[in-house]
């Protein structure tokens, strides 16, 4: 097979894909905005009934809480963890970004020194193919 036809077949499907991606988004957005009214009105019904959870033969609907915590300011954070020993407050990973700084990529895109001790870093191979 020739490499104009593999690249070709590459780019067409690929368009197919993101054609197929698209009108499922779409779709989803659609079923989710529908979801979105009735979790809505059953948000209603259950202030109004004073209830937690509405039990029905198809399932139960019931409040939960979706939460999250981000830091307004890390060196106030940091300076209470640092005095009440709260270490548990904040979860450790590495940036990958800083790692491969001091890793230093050469001209060829080589890594010149071993990632940090403790850290370990994979870099992956693979082809991507750019339209014409």
């Amino acid at each position: 097979m020739k490499i104009d036809t593999l690249v070709a077949t590459y780019v067409s499907l690929r368009d197919r894909k993101a054609a197929i991606e698209k009108e499922a988004k779409a779709e989803e957005a659609r079923l989710s905005k529908l979801m979105d009214i009735i979790e809505l009105k059953l948000k209603e019904t259950m202030t109004l009934t004073g209830t937690k959870s509405l039990k029905t033969d198809f399932g139960t609907a019931y409040i939960t809480y979706k939460e999250s915590a981000t830091v307004a300011d890390w060196d106030v954070l940091f300076d209470f963890i640092k005095r009440s020993e709260q270490w548990d407050l904040i979860e450790h990973r590495v940036s990958k970004t800083a790692v491969k700084n001091l890793m230093e990529e050469d001209r060829h895109g080589n890594y010149v020194n071993p990632p940090p001790p403790g850290v370990n870093f994979t870099r992956l191979e693979a082809v991507n193919i750019r339209r014409s």
